[in-house]
Order: structure tokens, then C-alpha cells, then sequence
């Protein structure tokens, strides 16, 4: 005769007092069988369990669905976490500043530099420039390339236009100016003279579409890919004075940071120098009264006949 074997957890002896475990509202688990107070009490437990396991589903899917929308603000270079897809593009318009050949003087001197003292030019600044728009291989299907013009304007402490050039950036493209060799080694000198004008200053980028027409070869030419009615600083297709102009849209944008070569004053006295790279001041779309002036002041500048003014473009 075999007896019957009761499930080990239905007769769970406490340790203690040897006594049958019991469970909630004193309901035992004897012969292997459940009452039908148990069982009753188990499905309530089931049913929350399941609906708490509901509840937690919902809670992801939630969670994704959040994620997903803000990862859906993040654009080409956005910042921050609130834009949408369709807004403005940063980078329209960029500024930074230039500091290369600015003597060093300490500010408690009768030598300090009105300009800016304790802080000096040790070097060459480099610009790199990207360009986010389109598709850098146009061989695949249903892609596109998007040049962009990055439309240059440079200035001397004294608030003065020296130099501008349009430069074509093209997609995924880096172009790296160097401040002295693209940028300051043609301008027009300012009241301050050819030396101090090319110490430090502002510059303004502005991206934009083509203009003029890239030129086929052969085709009469300003011997930079531009036509012979356009300015010396039009550079294949991007001009960047008022003739014929351009605007900021969202279609273009580009991004960028500078290096910057400089020597800063330290405590006791003396100096230390150093590279830092930050990135360009982004400006949106720009002020558009400033924008029709920046045309309109490079027009005037590299209209002169002389040749200078106009900055020149790197190769890519």
C-alpha cells in the first residue's frame, strides 16, 4: 500500500514550534488541496498581479513613447531639448572672434592695451566649418547633395569690414580657414593701419544658398568659378555681396568651432599661453537690417578696383 505524499508545501512545519504553517486569514494547505476560500484568494492575488503588470506596461510604453519624442528634437546641432523637427535650423548665422597678432600687456601698466589687456595674440586662429545639408554620396538612390555657402565677413577691432568672400561648403564637407593666411592676409586696412587692423577682431558667417550659377568650363569666368559680372569674392557660386544678393532660410545651416592661439595673464604676474577651441556664436536667422548691410558693405569694399578685401577660400 503506497500512502499519499502530501505537497511539501502544503504541510510547511514552522521551525520554531513544529506547528502546521498557516496561511492568511488562518486557511491551511493540507491533504495537497486548496478551499475554496484559497482559491478565491489566489485569483484575486492573479488578477492584480496581472493588472499591476498592465499597469507597468503602460508605463514603458509611455516612457518609450517620451523618449522617442525627444529624441525627435534632435536635430542637425540642436542645443537644446524643446525644438521641433521643423524649426529653425541653428547656425543661419554664426560669430566668433579673431585674436592673432595682439601684443600682450599687463593691465597695470601704462602700456595696457585699451583694446583688452592681460590677454594677448600668440598665433594664427583656425576656423573649421561643416556642413550638415544633404547627402555626401549622391550616388545612392534618392540622395542629394546641398552645398552651402558660407558667406564671410571680417572685422577689425575698430568695428571696420576689412575683408569678406563667399565659400562654398559642400555636403558633409570640413573647410578649415586659417584667420592670417584666408582670412586677414588681403584687407583693406582700417584707421588703425594693415598691422593692427589684422591683430583681432569679429567675423561673421552667414550660410546660404547659391547665388550665381556654378560656371561650366570654358565659360568666361572671374577665374573663380564665378561669372565676370560677379565680384572678385564670389567663389564657385557663392557671392556675398548685394549683387544679386541672398537671404537666410531654414534650407541651409552650417556648424563650426574656432581655435583660438592666445596668452592670458596669470597671478603674481607673467603669462600663460594655450590653444582653445569653442564653437561659433550661433545667431539664428540674424538680424535682417544687419544682414542687407553686411551685402551691401562688401559690395562697397571689394568694389574699389584695388583687388583687396576679398579673403579667399580654402581647399576642401
Amino acid at each position: 500500500m503506497f500512502s499519499r505524499v502530501t505537497p511539501a508545501v502544503a504541510n510547511v512545519k514552522a521551525a520554531s514550534n513544529g506547528r502546521t504553517k498557516r496561511w492568511r486569514k488562518g486557511i491551511n494547505y493540507s491533504g495537497g488541496k486548496m478551499s475554496f476560500h484559497t482559491r478565491r484568494e489566489n485569483r484575486v492575488r492573479n488578477h492584480t498581479i496581472k493588472g499591476l503588470a498592465l499597469v507597468a506596461g503602460a508605463f514603458l510604453v509611455a516612457v518609450a513613447l517620451s523618449a522617442s519624442a525627444n529624441a525627435s528634437t534632435l536635430r542637425r546641432g540642436s542645443t537644446g531639448g524643446s525644438a521641433s523637427v521643423t524649426g529653425a535650423l541653428p547656425g543661419q548665422v554664426l560669430w566668433t572672434y579673431y585674436e592673432t597678432t595682439e601684443p600682450f600687456t599687463s593691465c597695470n601698466t601704462t602700456s595696457a592695451d585699451s583694446d583688452g589687456c592681460n590677454v594677448g595674440g600668440n598665433g594664427d586662429n583656425i576656423i573649421r566649418l561643416i556642413n550638415p545639408n544633404g547627402a555626401a554620396n549622391p550616388a545612392l538612390q534618392g540622395a542629394a547633395a546641398q552645398p552651402v555657402c558660407a558667406m564671410i565677413y571680417v572685422f577689425d577691432d575698430d568695428e571696420e569690414m576689412t575683408a569678406c568672400c563667399g565659400c562654398v561648403v559642400t555636403s558633409a564637407g570640413l573647410a578649415t580657414f586659417s584667420v592670417e593666411a584666408n582670412l586677414t592676409s588681403n584687407i583693406v586696412s582700417g584707421g588703425e593701419g594693415a598691422v593692427d587692423s589684422k591683430a583681432n577682431g569679429a567675423i561673421a558667417i552667414v550660410a546660404a544658398s547659391l547665388n550665381p550659377a556654378i560656371l561650366t568650363f570654358g565659360s568666361p569666368s572671374n577665374g573663380k568659378f564665378c561669372s565676370v559680372t560677379q565680384s572678385g569674392a564670389c567663389n564657385f557660386g557663392c557671392d556675398p555681396t548685394n549683387h544679386p544678393g541672398y537671404s537666410t532660410t531654414t534650407a541651409n545651416n552650417l556648424l563650426g568651432s574656432i581655435t583660438h592661439n592666445q596668452a592670458v595673464a596669470v597671478n603674481g604676474g607673467g603669462s600663460v599661453s594655450g590653444l582653445t577651441e569653442v564653437g561659433l556664436f550661433d545667431d539664428a536667422g540674424g538680424d535682417p537690417t544687419n544682414l542687407t548691410y553686411l551685402q551691401n558693405q562688401c559690395g562697397a569694399l571689394v568694389g574699389n578696383g584695388t583687388g583687396a578685401g576679398q579673403c579667399n577660400c580654402p581647399v576642401e
